[in-house]
């Protein structure tokens, strides 16, 4: 992981032009779920691969710089180039575990405890600077609980602290199939499926990515759990965002982001100053580093799994096709000088 605050901007700015020029190419969408500045608290975490790390400064850091890269152009204030997504919010740092006796939990249903002064000082952190500083268009709510209320119906995390302390002014959306999981594994409340949309939609919760609101919603309604306000009030906060995105406005700079902004030598040039920044010795043994030229050292030995496994990682995490269908991996690129 660098510590370049201009290099977090920067590639924020690569990733926000090539899904402005998609989007103005009519193969992509507006709004996209990144970045994830959970803490890696937990070494044997699977997603550790994608945070900063488990510094809540450093995260918030990062949170800031690539949010306002992804968001913002200067050749268009006011307006989001794309929608950056601060997420898993919050305390999320476990996929699954099972004890020696047995007894497994699940992210889905795993419930955080955390004192209110870790969870402010160190979790709740990063996301307070992705939405005061980086001003982030939309946050996630995670699958877990925090001390027994499961985070998308949790009006204390969502509306009292996100939207009225820190200001949010976007949308939030669940992780996928977390507001399903509020009514089952989690049972809060032990309620029935029509109460938990209506704790979901008045915690704030905008977006059900999943396909519980779509079963259960018509039926709150009908029985008097929620409002048409109830669901107005979600859909504001959609169609603010879409505003700034320029969805319904004149033709305007973003407008003109060209296709060739995708794969441009700009952003392939983004993406390996990100590797050669973020690599590391563990020891600087007889002054190994800086490199030299290849041709003087010698050969270099590559190993262990990561070695050759951008295939897998572009296939999770970005486009199925990419440039040029080459995956560049730390075997096969080239070796630069440092």
């Amino acid at each position: 992981m660098s510590f370049n605050r201009t290099l977090w901007y920067l590639t924020g700015q690569r990733i926000g032009r090539e899904a402005r020029a998609l989007m103005n190419a009519g193969v992509s969408e507006s709004t996209f779920w990144a970045p994830v500045i959970n803490l890696a608290r937990e070494p044997r975490w699977a997603r550790n691969i994608e945070t900063p790390g488990e510094d809540p400064y450093l995260t918030g850091e990062y949170a800031e710089y690539y949010t306002k890269g992804m968001q913002q152009d200067p050749g268009a204030p006011g307006q989001l180039m794309a929608s950056a997504c601060c997420k898993h919010y919050v305390a999320n740092s476990m996929d699954g575990t099972t004890q020696k006796d047995g007894e497994s939990h699940s992210r889905q249903e795993v419930d955080s405890i955390i004192t209110l002064q870790d969870l402010i000082d160190s979790y709740m952190y990063p996301f307070q600077v992705c939405v005061e500083k980086g001003q982030v268009s939309s946050l996630m709510c995670s699958y877990n609980a925090v001390n027994g209320v499961p985070s998308c119906a949790n009006d204390w995390l969502l509306n009292d602290v996100a939207r009225e302390e820190w200001g949010f002014e976007g949308y939030i959306t669940s992780d996928c199939d977390a507001d399903g999981n509020v009514f089952r594994p989690h049972a809060y409340k032990n309620q029935s499926a029509e109460e938990d949309v209506r704790d979901i939609l008045r915690a704030g919760t905008d977006v059900d990515c999943g396909g519980f609101m779509a079963a259960n919603a018509a039926s709150a309604l009908q029985k008097g759990f929620i409002t048409e306000d109830d669901m107005d009030a979600r859909l504001k906060n959609l169609w603010k965002v879409r505003i700034r995105l320029g969805h319904f406005s004149p033709a305007n700079p973003l407008d003109e982001i060209k296709f060739s902004e995708v794969c441009s030598p700009d952003s392939i040039a983004a993406s390996m100053s990100g590797a050669m920044q973020s690599a590391a010795l563990l020891k600087n043994e007889n002054n190994t580093l800086p490199f030299v030229a290849a041709a003087a050292a010698g050969t270099f030995a590559v190993v262990g799994p990561n070695a050759n496994l951008s295939r897998s990682d572009t296939s999770y995490y970005g486009p199925r096709r990419p440039c040029g269908q080459h995956y560049w991996t730390v075997r096969a690129a080239p070796l630069p000088v440092c």
